[in-house]
């Protein structure tokens, strides 16, 4: 998790502690730590072959011109493809605190959403076509995340129990769709809403097990020339960022 950003989401308070798990209560939390919420920004390839130079106090190796990541969707940009720049785009976890006893309710929801998304030249996941740039999208999107998670469900054999540890990183992934919309000048909307349990189905959070999770980079890959996320090849299209004017 090179780009780790720690993002802990506590799914139990102290009053729901049991004194057996306050005796083995090991790893540092916060008081509380959801939602989190992140500015989406265009994806572009990292520079390896550079033919310019920042300017000072950042006067570092530039790539003349910036390539998207994404070959197959994109935004509206008013001098980059004649389109205005109507888009904006989230992603928000925050941290559903379940019920001490059953049933397991505690969760994670997770929510993303992104704006104005258009057909590249070669895809074929289009609606109609816009006034200026390329057509609405209508593929499939993908919500990309890392997570380490450290709690109170594990035990030396399979099954879980009342250790706790830190999993390997995993990976979250959620596929959500793009509508196009009656606008010809707006690209197409995409959005998500889900929880963690209904990605994994099933109970993947317990209640009060003070589980820390933590986050990756968010990212969203687009689905490719034919907008399918099952079939290869799938770009990184945004990821977590600013924008400064």
């Amino acid at each position: 998790m090179s780009l780790l950003r720690r993002v802990a989401l506590p799914l139990a308070v102290l009053a729901m502690l049991a004194t057996a798990q306050i005796g083995v209560a090991s790893h540092p939390r916060p008081l509380v730590a959801s939602p989190t919420q992140v500015a989406l920004v265009p994806a572009y390839n990292q520079c390896t072959a550079a033919n310019r130079t920042h300017g000072p106090p950042l006067d570092y190796p530039a790539c003349n011109p910036p390539a998207q990541s994404s070959t197959s969707v994109t935004v509206g940009t008013s001098d980059a493809n004649g389109a205005n720049a109507n888009s904006s785009g989230s992603i928000r976890v925050a941290a559903i605190v379940g019920t001490p006893g059953p049933p397991e309710d505690a969760d994670v929801k997770i929510l993303a959403g992104i704006t104005d998304v258009r057909c590249r030249v070669g895809t074929t996941a289009c609606g109609a076509p816009n006034t200026q740039a390329g057509p609405d999208y209508t593929g499939e999107l993908q919500v990309s995340l890392v997570i380490r998670i450290s709690d109170h469900w594990n035990a030396a054999a399979a099954g879980g129990g009342p250790d706790p540890a830190t999993v390997i990183d995993v990976p979250l992934l959620a596929n959500f769709s793009c509508t196009a919309t009656a606008s010809v000048d707006v690209g197409s909307t995409c959005s998500l809403n889900t929880t963690m349990n209904t990605l994994y189905q099933g109970e993947a959070v317990k209640d009060g097990k003070r589980t820390v999770l933590a986050l990756d980079q968010p990212q969203v890959r687009d689905g490719g020339p034919d907008g399918v996320m099952a079939t290869a090849p799938n770009r990184v299209f945004a990821v977590q960022g600013i924008f400064i004017p």
